[in-house]
């Protein structure tokens, strides 16, 4: 098995065909149940232990609202969650699944409105937790969401540059708004409900008549995109992001008053005090900045900014050629209370809520940051192996769940059991990547110098290691380090795996290219996909990235699973497709093949479930849910009887492969 290692955060490809990331960043007992209509056994968890149970978001925070009464508040998070809590205490009250990552609360503060990772609206009972109705019609992201004080009409804004004013109650689509050239970042609505504001990537502000849709104004912002918007409660003044800067600007005539400065980074987010006395401004600086709205003075700051000698010392020191990492903080979004005593900030997955007067903090939630990122089962079937998100590498015994070892290095990005079980390899980004270590006793054994390494794998007689470094693939001997052969790629290698026959390796490329290799002779054998980096780099809606490959233990069979859920299966000798596979929701992000060659394992980042198919006939066998965020990782057992899944919710899961039972969930800190 071979995944892309956080490649929900990879956001472009370049002609140069360099790829940008952002690095942030990265017990339940089962009672299975057959689902008699369509014939396929689904498999589903009750909450009835407590171990490694979680409260908090695993993800960044997108956005914060608080309820009109200033008793509640909601944080709508990547991880696919928004938590309802309450001010007063910071108890959790209620958890909304499946939600996506914006968030909005009508001012009734009966109804919740969540947008997210599938271009739909979900309308939802804040009281009963239960979803009313679903709404769609965007065609990409939904950016943004307002709601009028009379709770009766909601606007949503959306990368396909567009804007849609809903019913509420109705779910009726009451007109569409265009106008804006690129992605439609902000939008608010005056509290009279006749005026909408719109804030775009095409650095302009446009007002619009709600009742008609006729477009009144439109502000050019000239050097920056607009980030963030806000409208004063009378409606005469109007605040958007610019870059690091806040501008003001006089809704009747157009004019700019003033342009707030002090944040280091793009504004994240903007909220008014319902007097309309104070501004508060959230940014990726990591700080949330309150502002006097007449005088344009900086009144506080909460948080402090990440120093840039931190950052820097925190960095990779051999990451991959054309690898760029933005670490400059983490986005800030925050709101104030109604009574402008309090403020809510979110960044990171962490929640914390301010004292305005003192600058105090009142209380913080802190989010679960511990995932599983790699996991593989020894082959003698006793112990399993992690990689966690702090470097730390954890030997489990697979029997009892206890953790026995532990070694820790840094910027660990691949992990690989020998098959003879003897020696664990890692690949990373350090000054030496690639690094032996004893199974027994995890201790160090060689390291050798290279570039950053992205992946690392074995052949299945334990004498070849091959690891991925930038364009390159190289196979060397693994106890001489005599190098064997050199394979190259035309972008930076991403995934590699080996058929168990040891004939074959594939591997995939930043620019979305699989190529089959001989491992004996290093020579190319085919290409099963090119590269579709120009397309990238053209905005085609007609390319879909490429999340994951595997190879079948005989090499005569390729599959790779696709962002959009897609699995496609792939004859080795023709490079002909033998069959797709479709998801019903989308997000492949790691996938497996049995030992027999009969089952094909995928696991989703979207729905967080992992699903079991029939390679022969393409039929989905069984769904196990369970996990509360991305499955990273897959890996099964030699005998082909149990199934390990990693995930960025914190735990390991174990499954009888078999009967699709969870026998055991690991937990870091258990």
């Amino acid at each position: 098995m071979t995944n892309i290692k956080n490649y929900k955060f990879k956001i472009c490809h370049c002609i140069a065909g360099t790829v940008l990331f952002s690095l942030a960043q990265f017990v339940l007992l089962v009672a299975a149940q057959i689902n008699s209509s369509n014939g396929m056994e689904k498999t589903q968890l009750e909450n009835s232990t407590p171990r490694c149970q979680f409260t908090q978001h695993f993800d960044s925070i997108e956005s914060i609202d608080i309820s009109p009464d200033g008793k509640r508040f909601i944080s709508a998070s990547r991880d696919n969650t928004i938590k309802l809590w309450d001010i007063s205490t910071g108890k959790l009250l209620r958890t909304f699944k499946g939600t996506g990552y914006r968030g909005s609360l009508s001012f009734n503060g009966q109804t919740l409105i969540s947008a997210g990772y599938d271009n739909t609206i979900k309308l939802w009972d804040v009281s009963k937790g239960k979803l009313l109705r679903t709404l769609a019609g965007h065609s990409q992201s939904i950016t943004s969401l307002a709601v009028s004080q009379d709770s009766k009409t909601l606007v949503s804004s959306s990368s396909d540059k567009n804007i849609k004013v809903w019913d509420i109650y109705s779910g009726k689509l009451l007109r569409i708004l265009r106008g804006h050239s690129e992605s439609v970042n902000s939008v608010a609505i005056s509290q009279d409900g006749e005026h909408l504001i719109s804030g775009s990537s095409d650095k302009t502000i446009k007002l619009w008549h709600i009742p008609t849709g006729k477009l009144l104004n439109t502000l050019t912002q000239r050097s920056n995109i607009v980030s963030a918007l806000a409208l004063s409660p009378d409606g005469k003044t109007i605040f958007s992001g610019s870059g690091s800067t806040i501008k003001v600007w006089n809704i009747a005539t157009g004019k700019l008053l003033r342009t707030l400065k002090g944040h280091s980074q793009m504004i994240k987010s903007l909220s008014v005090s319902s007097d309309g006395v104070t501004l508060v401004s959230g940014a990726w600086d990591s700080t949330v900045k309150l502002w006097n709205i007449k005088t344009g003075q900086l009144i506080r700051t909460f948080s402090k900014p990440i120093k840039k000698s931190v950052l820097s010392d925190s960095l990779p020191k051999n990451s991959p050629s054309g690898l760029l990492i933005s670490y400059g903080g983490s986005a800030t979004t925050a709101a104030i209370s109604p009574d402008g005593n309090t403020i809510i900030s979110g960044n990171s997955n962490n929640i914390q809520l301010w004292n305005v007067k003192t600058g105090k903090i009142i209380h913080t939630i802190k989010g679960h940051y511990d995932w599983f990122s790699s996991v593989a089962i020894s082959p003698n079937n006793k112990f399993l192996v992690s990689l966690n998100s702090n470097d730390t590498v954890n030997i489990w015994d697979k029997y009892t769940g206890n953790k026995i070892r532990t070694f820790k290095d840094k910027w660990i990005r691949s992990i690989v059991i020998s098959p003879d079980g003897k020696k664990i390899v890692t690949g990373g980004w350090d000054e030496k990547p690639i690094k032996l270590w004893d199974m027994q006793s995890a201790q160090l054994i060689r390291a050798f110098k290279d570039g950053g390494v992205n992946s690392v794998a074995i052949s299945p007689d334990s004498t070849v290691l091959i690891s991925a470094s930038n364009e390159t693939i190289k196979l060397r001997d693994i106890n001489t380090g005599k190098l064997l052969h050199k394979l190259e790629h035309s972008f930076p290698v991403s995934a590699i795996a080996v058929s168990k026959n040891g004939n074959r390796l594939l591997s995939l490329s930043s620019g979305d290219e699989i190529i089959l290799w001989d491992m004996q002779t290093g020579k190319l054998i085919r290409t099963l996909k090119k590269e579709t980096v120009y397309e990238y780099a053209n905005n085609s809606k007609d390319v879909t990235p490429v999340t994951s490959i595997a190879i079948s233990p005989d090499g005569s069979t390729v599959v790779s699973g696709y962002l959009d859920g897609t699995i496609i299966l792939q004859d080795a000798s023709t490079g002909e497709n033998i069959r797709t596979l479709k998801n019903q929701t989308p997000g492949v992000y790691s996938i497996t093949i049995s030992p027999d060659g009969k089952t094909l394992v995928s696991g989703s980042y979207y729905d967080n479930n992992i699903k079991f198919w029939n390679i022969s006939t393409g039929k989905l066998i069984r769904t196990l849910e369970g996990h509360l965020y991305n499955i990273s990782s897959l890996a099964i057992s030699s005998n082909g009887k149990t199934l390990v899944s990693g995930s960025y919710d914190n735990t390991m899961k174990m499954w009888d492969m078999t009967r699709g039972k969870l026998l055991h969930t690991f937990c870091k800190s258990k």
